[in-house]
C-alpha cells in the first residue's frame, strides 16, 4: 500500500502544475479585432461592424457571451456612436442565465452589428476610429478606421 502512495502525490503535483504558463483565465486568452464594412460610409448608410474573438490557445476556451460590444469616436475622442460601457445581464424568473461562448482551439466567432442610417446621417462627415471590445477596457482591439462622406452628385 505504501508504495502506491508517492506514485499518487507524484501524479496529484504534476497535475497542478500542468498549465501554469497559461493565462490567468480564459477571458484574458482571446484576442479582439474589428473591421468595418464598408470603409467609407455615404451619410444616411449604414456600416456593417464586425468584431471578431479569437482563441490562439490549443485548448477550448469558454467565457461569458456578452457584452461583446463597439464603440467609434472621432478624432478629438469622443463616442459617437456604440459604448464602452455596457452592462450585460439575462433575467429569466428573477435568475440570472449564463449563456457561455465556447471558442475551439485556434478558432474564432464574429459578431454583426450595424452602424445605423440614422446614426451616420447625424454624425459630422469625416473620418473615424472603430473598436470592438469585450467584456472590460482591458480587452479592446486596434482601431478600424471608418470615414464618412456626403453622397457624390453626378
Amino acid at each position: 500500500m505504501r508504495r502506491w502512495c508517492l506514485p499518487a502525490l507524484l501524479v496529484a503535483l504534476a497535475a497542478s502544475c500542468s498549465d501554469s504558463t497559461g493565462p490567468a483565465n480564459d477571458l484574458d486568452a482571446l484576442q479582439v479585432s474589428v473591421q468595418v464594412d464598408p470603409q467609407i460610409v455615404i451619410a444616411g448608410s449604414a456600416a456593417r461592424i464586425l468584431v471578431t474573438l479569437r482563441n490562439p490557445l490549443p485548448r477550448t476556451v469558454e467565457v461569458a457571451s456578452c457584452p461583446v460590444f463597439f464603440w467609434v469616436q472621432n478624432v478629438q475622442g469622443d463616442v459617437v456612436a456604440g459604448s464602452r460601457a455596457v452592462y450585460c445581464a439575462a433575467a429569466f424568473a428573477n435568475t440570472f442565465v449564463y449563456f457561455p461562448l465556447r471558442l475551439k482551439p485556434f478558432r474564432s466567432q464574429t459578431i454583426e452589428f450595424t452602424w445605423t442610417s440614422a446614426e451616420t446621417q447625424t454624425v459630422p462627415l469625416g473620418q473615424y476610429d472603430v473598436y470592438g471590445w469585450f467584456t472590460s477596457p482591458d480587452h479592446v482591439s486596434q482601431p478600424a478606421q471608418v470615414s464618412v462622406v456626403v453622397a457624390a452628385t453626378p
